[in-house]
């Protein structure tokens, strides 16, 4: 099925046909409404050539939703590339053929593992420079998939192992590194085997290949302890719980819609079926941020396949957001394998249905809901310069590039009443503020620090307000006030302001200004009128949140 109608232009009808070398292409970003359900939908890639999310590393998304990673073969050989949020400047990261990357927690790299040689080795590349830096390897065996700590100082990761002839598989063997190279091991006894990923805020999760065990353990592979039976597990945010499915009311050997599926208690290994909740579940789940949905596919119902809403809850009915239309003939290939964007506004999907020979997938991303509204808007009347309009960041907004601020239009004429109106509810756009944000550095962040290191303090005020929090960190925002700055450093810092609590925080975490999210109104039209102020976020993705709630009036003096 085709796009019903486009609702942007095309940006690049044909991608370039370049040399093995190419670094970059344009934008082949196009808008379409999905015919059924009204979705905005956009096709992200149109190149020939194969392009695939790389499956179950559930990171296709930076850290700040500024850009999505995914792999191709449009330069002939698998290689990393990112695309910016709005689908522009599709880049190739790697120099040497790549399957396997994710994004490192600082957003600002890659942690990928490259075929040097003919052996494969552990890289970390700078996703601005393609500087490219190998901690680890090289390695005989074939590398497969991999992933850093929630803390992102180490990496666990896995290697096909070639067994004697007449053996039924290769054996896939777990490993671990540290980003500096040292600290490397391999894991023994029942859990040296089978797929590994990180629990987010603590440890690690394996799957036994061979029985489909999910086991929970620690970092160094000790206390290995079985929670369930079952596949294409995803962890809550919060890491206290995962989703699997399970063989508890259906054929364990059947994942396409026909297993049921249920939430395991990590700490008391309990079991909630939510096999009605996923009714329509088919692989790959993925849970939002907030751990109340899960988006998934339903590949193996029917044909055309869709992407779905599911609520944890039950409270919402299930919602049907776009048809994938994807045939998964090339199976991974052509799987839709549907991942959220930090703040949850945005899905991210693969789908052959526009290829010609239904075995080369393209990337699409599918528009769930706008990005919160600012809060709290406030005028501080009185000021010399102007009236000073503060805001406050929504709950979720991770994504968030910059904000629009909003003024009130007067009336220019009166009504019947003969009242010239101030507030009319026509508001036009007067200044655009960006986010001004760092990223934590050094040692993690303890509760009593009075000193917070971080990458850069350039644009953050003197003194001020900050917010810490790392989507990869899983204690609550905190609010510190500061009373000075080096270029690099917090100084005489209050932890736990306003109502929060000091927590400890990990290397990597992103930190806001908050004293940066004002705008002093300088240019006030007519000061015999009052004025009206509101404000919206911007993503990196373009998106746009609706207005936030009106501010106080500007009371100006009229002389």
């Amino acid at each position: 099925m085709r796009p019903s109608h486009f609702i942007f232009t095309l940006y690049a009808s044909i991608a370039l046909v370049g040399a093995k070398d190419q670094r970059v292409w344009p934008s082949e970003r196009s808008d379409y409404r999905d015919g059924v359900t009204g979705t905005e939908v956009w096709r992200l890639t149109i190149d020939p050539e194969v392009e695939i999310i790389p499956d179950r590393i559930k990171e296709v998304f930076s850290p700040d939703g500024s850009k999505m990673l995914f792999r191709s073969k449009r330069n002939g050989a698998w290689h990393l590339y990112v695309m910016d949020a709005n689908g522009s400047k599709i880049t190739r990261v790697t120099s040497k053929p790549t399957i396997y990357g994710v994004w490192s927690r600082s957003g600002r790299s890659l942690i990928c593992a490259p075929t040097v040689n003919n052996q494969n080795e552990l890289h970390e590349v700078d996703v601005a420079t393609f500087a490219s830096r190998r901690f680890a390897g090289p390695f005989d065996a074939k590398m497969g998939k991999l992933g850093v700590s929630p803390d992102g100082t180490g990496v666990l990761f896995t290697r096909f192992i070639k067994q004697p002839e007449g053996e039924k598989q290769d054996v896939i063997l777990s490993s671990f590194v540290n980003l500096d190279g040292t600290g490397f091991f391999d894991f023994k006894g029942e859990t040296k085997h089978g797929r590994i990923g990180w629990i987010p805020g603590r440890m690690d999760i394996r799957r036994m290949k061979s029985s489909r065990q999910q086991y929970v353990l620690q970092p160094d592979g000790s206390g290995a302890r079985l929670i369930g039976e079952g596949g294409h597990e995803f962890f809550t945010p919060d890491g206290k719980h995962m989703i699997i499915c399970d063989p508890k009311g259906g054929d364990p050997t059947k994942w396409l819609g026909k297993c049921s599926a249920g939430i395991y208690d990590l700490a008391t290994g309990k079991r909630r079926d939510v096999t009605q909740e996923l009714t329509w579940l088919g692989t790959h789940p993925a849970i939002s941020a907030d751990g109340r949905y899960v988006a998934i596919d339903n590949a193996g119902h029917s044909y055309p396949g869709a992407v779905l809403i599911a609520d944890l809850t039950g409270a919402d009915p299930l919602r049907v957001l776009c048809y994938h239309h994807a045939s998964w003939e090339a199976g991974h290939i052509t799987h839709p394998t549907v991942h959220w964007s930090p703040d949850g506004t945005k899905l991210a999907f693969m789908s052959d249905k526009d290829s010609t020979n239904k075995k080369m997938g393209d990337m699409y991303l599918a528009v769930v809901k706008q990005p919160a509204a600012p809060l709290n808007p406030h005028v501080a009347n009185n000021r010399t310069a102007g009236p000073l309009l503060t805001w406050q960041p929504a709950k979720e907004h991770h994504e968030t590039k910059e904000y629009v601020v909003m003024r009130s239009v007067p009336s220019p004429r009166p009504n019947l009443q003969r009242v010239f109106l101030d507030r009319t509810g026509v508001f036009e756009e007067i200044a655009v503020v960006p986010v001004v944000d760092t990223l934590l550095t050094g040692e993690h962040l303890s509760t009593e620090s009075t000193t917070i290191h971080v990458d850069s303090t350039k644009g953050f005020p003197k003194s001020g307000r900050l917010m810490i929090a790392g989507n990869h960190t899983m204690a609550a925002p905190e609010i510190v006030t500061y009373q000075d700055k080096t270029d690099t450093v917090f100084l005489n810092c209050q932890r736990g302001a306003e109502d929060t609590a000091p927590v400890m925080h990990w290397s990597g975490a992103r930190i806001w200004s908050l004293s940066a999210m004002q705008f002093t109104d300088t240019n006030i039209p007519d000061r015999t009128r009052n004025y009206y102020y509101t404000v919206r976020a911007r993503e990196h993705s373009s998106l746009i949140s609706p207005y936030s709630r009106i501010s106080n009036p500007a009371v100006l003096d009229s002389k």
